[in-house]
């Protein structure tokens, strides 16, 4: 019974060295280096073992893409549900998040499969497809352009750290980040229009 029991969870495992390989070869050496092959080498599988997983490099790719985004998801739900006010909950959570990553692997990765969204439609539409969920949850402020300027600010923010380094003094950056987010504070505005409605979407 042990043995059938460690047999069902050896793929998972492999599938989960093939990711981490996966994750440590994008964030060192970028995207256009993440091979079958080295993919393959790094985690000690063969090829043919990876394409058992994995049946290319598209399939590698959303699929890394997934699982960073799931531990981005568990981050920013975990600041949603320590935020006691409703109002602009997720905008601030997503804010927070995006401000507190720093220079890290996870941040590398993520810019860098960013930025490879305009040739992948499928890594678009899982992304799309994650917003528009937390959007549809969301509340009206969330919803508003007050929320996405919070948000786009927040990207431009994040992205501008990671590649052109530190623009601004930690003073400087703080109050940024805290004026943000009193802007998702609501209470103020109770008219701010929907991004729907400026755009003459229902």
């Amino acid at each position: 019974m042990n043995n059938n029991y460690h047999r069902k969870k050896d793929p998972e495992r492999v599938q989960e060295q093939l990711l981490e390989a996966a994750s440590l070869i994008a964030a060192r050496d970028g995207i256009a280096s993440l091979s079958l092959n080295a993919v393959a080498r790094q985690a000690g599988v063969s090829k043919g073992g990876l394409l058992h997983h994995f049946h290319g490099k598209q399939e590698l790719i959303h699929a890394l893409f997934s699982r960073l985004l799931a531990h981005m998801e568990e981050r920013i739900m975990a600041l949603m549900e320590a935020d006691p006010n409703p109002e602009g909950r997720f905008s601030r959570a997503y804010l927070m998040y995006l401000a507190d990553i720093g220079e890290t692997d996870e941040s590398r990765q993520l810019a860098l499969l960013s930025l490879a969204m305009p040739n992948e439609m499928v890594l678009r539409k899982c992304w799309r497809d994650w917003m528009l969920g937390h959007l549809a949850q969301a509340d009206e402020l969330d919803r508003s352009y007050v929320g996405n300027l919070v948000r786009y600010a927040a990207d431009g923010l994040w992205l501008s750290e990671l590649t052109e380094g530190p623009t601004l003094s930690q003073t400087e950056r703080k109050d940024l980040v805290n004026r943000l987010a009193e802007m998702t504070q609501g209470g103020r505005d109770k008219s701010i229009p929907s991004v729907g409605n400026v755009m003459g979407q229902e």
